[in-house]
C-alpha cells in the first residue's frame, strides 16, 4: 500500500577513504532538494549485513556479498572498487616469506568479506597451501604478536608501519600476476525490493553518483585538499596521490573479467554459490 509520505532513501557508506571519489561534495547544489535520504557508515561487512537486512536500500558491498546473495540484489553499473595491479589497502603482513606459510594460521579482518576470501584463493589455489585462518578485530601490531601473519585492509593497511621489520604483500597484486585480470573489492548494489517501487529514484542516485565520481576523479589533488586537508607539501599526499590513482572506480570489462573469474574461485573454495550472470538495475546501460 502507496503512503502519501516517501521515506528517505538509506544510502550506506564504506568508511575508508577510498570511497571519496563517491560521497564528496555529491549532495551539494539544488539535485538533491526533492530526493530526501540517509547517509548510513560502516566498515564493508557490517554494510554487507545491513543491505541484507533491509536496514540500507542501496550501498556499496563487499564483491562476495553480492555473490552470496545474489537473488536480493542488483547491481549498479560502472560502479565498482578495484585495483590493476597494487592497491595499497589490502595487505597481508607477514613476519615470514609468503612462499614459508604453507600450514600457518593466518588471522583475517572481520571488516572484508572479499579481501578475506581473495587472500584463502590465492594461498589454495595459486600457492597450493593449507592453512587455518581465525577471524579477529585486533588491529595489526596486536594481531602479529599471535600469528605469523595477517589480513589487514582499509586504512589499518595503507597507514600501518611496523616497528619491526615484515614482509608486505599486496593482494590485487599477487591476484594480478597470477590472473592478469583486476580485482573487484566491492560493487554497488540495490535491493530488488526497493527497484521495484523506486525506479526512478534509484536511476537518478546512480546518475548523480557516476557524474561525482567522475568530477573528483578528475582533480585528484582538489579532492585530497578539500576532503582530507592535505596538501600537495604534506608528506601524507604522495601516498595518498597514488593510493587513488591506482585503484579502478568503475565495472568495466575487464573488472568483470576479474571479478567473474574470482566468483568461480571461490565457489570452489566452498561456502558460496555456483556464480549466475551478473544483473544490473533494469534500464540501466551496463
Amino acid at each position: 500500500m502507496k503512503s502519501g509520505v516517501k521515506t528517505a532513501l538509506r544510502i550506506g557508506k564504506i568508511s575508508y577513504i577510498n570511497c571519496l571519489p563517491f560521497y564528496h561534495r555529491l549532495f551539494q547544489g539544488n539535485a538533491w532538494r526533492n530526493t530526501p535520504y540517509e547517509l548510513r557508515e560502516a566498515y564493508p561487512t557490517r554494510l554487507n549485513l545491513a543491505l541484507r537486512r533491509g536496514t540500507v536500500d542501496l550501498a556499496p558491498i563487499s564483491s562476495l556479498e553480492y555473490l552470496n546473495h545474489a537473488k536480493q540484489y542488483y547491481l549498479l553499473p560502472k560502479l565498482a572498487i578495484g585495483a590493476r595491479d597494487f592497491s595499497g589497502s589490502v595487505m597481508l603482513l607477514s613476519k615470514i616469506p609468503i612462499e614459508k606459510l604453507d600450514g600457518e594460521k593466518i588471522l583475517l579482518t572481520r571488516q572484508s568479506l572479499s579481501s578475506a576470501t581473495l587472500l584463502r584463493v590465492l594461498l589454495r589455489f595459486k600457492y597450493k597451501f593449507s592453512n587455518s585462518f581465525v577471524s579477529t578485530t585486533l588491529p595489526p601490531e596486536e594481531g602479529l604478536r599471535q600469528a605469523r601473519a595477517m589480513l589487514a585492509i582499509g586504512d589499518d593497511a595503507l597507514f600501518y608501519q611496523p616497528q619491526d621489520f615484515i614482509y608486505k604483500y599486496d593482494l590485487s597484486e599477487l591476484w594480478w600476476n597470477w590472473t592478469e585480470k583486476p580485482f573487484c573489492f566491492a560493487v554497488w548494489a540495490v535491493r530488488r525490493d526497493f527497484v521495484e517501487s523506486r525506479l526512478e529514484e534509484v536511476s537518478f542516485v546512480w546518475r548523480e553518483l557516476c557524474e561525482n565520481r567522475d568530477r573528483n576523479l578528475t582533480d585528484l589533488e582538489g579532492l585530497l585538499k578539500n576532503a582530507l586537508d592535505i596538501q600537495f607539501t604534506d608528506p601524507r599526499f604522495p601516498k595518498i596521490y597514488g593510493y587513488f590513482f591506482n585503484l579502478i572506480f568503475g565495472l568495466d570489462d575487464g573488472v568483470r573479467e576479474g571479478l567473474e573469474l574470482f566468483y568461480r574461485l571461490a565457489s570452489r573454495l566452498g561456502g558460496s554459490p555456483k556464480p549466475d550472470r551478473l544483473h544490473f538495475v533494469p534500464g540501466l546501460k551496463a
